[in-house]
């Protein structure tokens, strides 16, 4: 966990959420274990496949996903279940709150759902300086209602990064970013140094998109020998 003295203390560090922070398995993302909860996992994969093929749009799409979710009732309860099946990997907690307590900055970002992120990490929600995530919104009934996109493009996260840098006054060797799959393969644009942990649909070994890569991770602690202090 000792910094190299000629390298660049790490100021930030940007998780990806999904197969991530999270431990990989065949459910690859928090909107698809909603889907499984209203038992419609099969509309969901036929929804995506139609603004995939460009016959919906991406407002067309979203609007149907919260006609859906309305008439099914999605609330906080839906989200708490869905967060309960979601297992992330050991030390979590431990590791963000060794980078807190070393003046490091967290930020998740995820092309996932918010409300779910929020709910499994809230036991050490203290240390993370940002989540950025699609929120999905409640009426006054506590139903789904409608969608709050995330700020940034999350189809290109080197967005977020170059902003976050921005935001902090950071150079791109101060910041890390940890991904595992092909939406997290812009983020290389930046310049900063990129981590694979436990990938998924992307060339690893790719070293002009991945700096370093980790497999078969179950502890987050794993990436610390990236980390300068």
């Amino acid at each position: 966990m000792n910094a190299n003295k000629s390298e660049a203390k790490t100021k930030l560090i940007i998780f990806d959420f999904d197969g991530t922070l999270s431990v990989p398995d065949e459910i690859d993302n928090s909107w698809a274990r909603i889907w499984i909860e209203i038992n419609l996992l099969d509309e969901d994969i036929r929804l995506y496949n139609l603004y995939k093929d460009k016959q919906i749009t991406y407002k067309q799409w979203v609007d149907e996903i919260i006609k859906i979710y309305r008439e099914n009732k999605v609330n906080n309860k839906t989200f708490s279940k869905a967060a309960k099946k979601i297992h992330l990997l050991n030390n979590c907690k431990k590791v963000f709150k060794f980078l807190y307590q070393n003046d490091i900055k967290i930020c998740i970002l995820s092309g996932g759902v918010k409300n779910i992120i929020e709910e499994k990490v809230k036991k050490f929600r203290q240390f993370i300086t940002e989540i950025e995530a699609e929120t999905l919104t409640l009426d006054n009934d506590g139903i789904v209602n409608g969608i709050v996109l995330a700020e940034s493009n999350v189809e290109d996260k080197s967005n977020f990064v170059l902003n976050q840098m921005k935001k902090y006054n950071l150079k791109k060797e101060e910041v890390i970013f940890v991904g595992n799959s092909y939406n997290d393969e812009e983020v290389y644009k930046s310049g900063v140094t990129t981590i694979c942990l436990n990938p998924v649909k992307t060339d690893y070994t790719n070293k002009k998109i991945w700096t370093h890569y980790l497999l078969n991770v179950k502890d987050l602690r794993s990436i610390l020998k990236f980390v300068n202090l």
